[in-house]
């Protein structure tokens, strides 16, 4: 039976991946939260909560499902605690693609995230519940991407599993590096598709603060920006007008600068980085 400690079980994120390892029995779990709130949580499920030490000692896989900012501190407390062979879970790259978890090469560091339900995979989910399981609570497909950050490869393997189990339902995991899962996030999710976005609904605000009806503006916003989509990403058969085509362009000068495909040069990633981890 694996031993597995999640360390902030009380969170959002600690819920979250409990509520799926909970129902596999191959699998002990050692739920640790400090704060009061938390372990009422925990405590309102049926489950129990553990003092860290007892936690740590003789666990197989520590999952850390503790915020970015507070990830460098907890982990320079936790690391030193456990015992020689442990494995440790990341379920963000920023914290030790930085270089600020304390490494030790007696355990080993292993990184995941999900993908979230992708875009039009969601439309072929049965459930209705299903469809709109946005964010990946356990109704919905989604992949996962996944790295090892050093220590054993045969290791990985039960622990890409577990990883696996944690957000099911999976459709594929992708086994990558941990700087290359930084170009996915936050470079290339948080930074420009959600700063895009950002945009677009500042756009429809503008829209419908200058006198178009809010219901008419909504629905023209939503029907084309899931026709855009499947344009541009070649979804389907069919070519974007000329009218379209020319005003996509005129927009690169008018809403992007030259060289904003910096973001994705690892030195501009990695200020990202230590932003999210807590700064300096």
């Amino acid at each position: 039976m694996t031993q597995v400690a999640i360390l902030g079980a009380g969170g959002h994120m600690g819920r979250r991946v409990t509520k799926t390892l909970r129902n596999h029995p191959e699998h002990s779990l050692r739920l640790i939260e400090v704060s009061d709130r938390g372990r009422e949580l925990i405590r309102e499920t049926g489950l129990d909560v553990i003092e860290p030490a007892e936690g740590f000692a003789g666990a197989d896989v520590v999952v850390f499902a503790v915020p970015d900012k507070m990830l460098p501190q907890i982990a320079a407390e936790v690391i030193p605690m456990l015992d020689p062979g442990t494995s440790v879970l990341f379920l963000d790259p920023a914290a030790v693609s930085a270089g600020r978890i304390l490494r030790r090469d007696d355990i080993n560091c292993y990184v995941m995230h999900p993908t979230h339900p992708p875009l039009y995979s969601l439309l072929d989910e049965p459930d209705p519940a299903a469809r709109k399981d946005y964010w990946g609570g356990g109704l919905a497909r989604q992949a996962i991407v996944f790295a090892i950050a050093w220590g054993s490869e045969e290791k990985a393997d039960g622990v890409e599993r577990l990883a696996r189990e944690m957000f099911a339902p999976i459709t594929a995991s992708y086994r990558i590096t941990v700087d290359q899962m930084t170009l996915l996030e936050p470079a290339l999710s948080e930074t420009l598709s959600n700063g895009c976005v950002a945009v677009i609904k500042e756009g429809l605000e503008r829209v419908i603060a200058s006198g178009v009806p809010a219901e008419a503006a909504e629905a023209f916003m939503w029907g084309h920006f899931q026709i855009g989509i499947a344009l541009i990403f070649e979804r389907f058969d069919w070519r974007m007008s000329e009218g379209a085509q020319q005003a996509l362009e005129q927009s690169r000068t008018q809403l992007f600068r030259d060289d904003w495909y910096k973001i994705f040069d690892r030195e501009n990633v990695l200020r990202s980085l230590i932003d999210i981890t807590g700064g300096e």
